[in-house]
């Protein structure tokens, strides 16, 4: 059970450092009830229900459909990454950043890794996430 736990932290180094520095959080601010009011849960839930419902296309092969058609029209590299990014910008007016990006960036692993460019994969997140934090100031309803 340790040696499982151990490898998994092992292996997902971001969630590790968090966990590790929100236990040192917890010895700078001591508990207290306070605590249960930093919670919004109905923002939680709706979260919860974006990812699982992303979760659910990406299980019945819409994302991987949607990856094909759109890699049929693309013929290069920089068009491929232009259009993820293009498709946060825009989609980010009309939803939070936060919904674009979780409804994108599964598409935009997936795409990339059709075509072969998983090395790709960091800076075209990078540029996603910064076009759809840039789109939603454009517009009251995105932000």
């Amino acid at each position: 059970m340790i040696q499982k736990a151990s490898s998994f932290l092992k292996k997902d180094t971001v969630l590790t450092i968090a966990l590790a520095l929100a236990v040192l959080s917890m010895f700078i601010i001591p508990l207290s009830a306070g605590y249960l009011k930093y919670l919004d849960l109905h923002t939680l839930i709706l979260l919860f229900g974006l990812m699982t419902a992303t979760t659910g296309l990406q299980n019945i092969g819409f994302f991987r459909q949607l990856g094909e058609l759109l890699l049929l029209r693309i013929h290069s590299l920089r068009q491929l990454e232009q259009l993820l990014i293009l498709l946060c910008f825009f989609s980010s007016m009309l939803i939070t950043n936060d919904v674009a990006l979780i409804t994108f960036v599964p598409l935009g692993m997936m795409m990339l890794e059709m075509a072969s460019q998983r090395k790709r994969l960091c800076f075209a997140v990078a540029l996603m996430t910064i076009a759809a934090n840039l789109g939603s100031m454009f517009t009251p309803i995105g932000n």
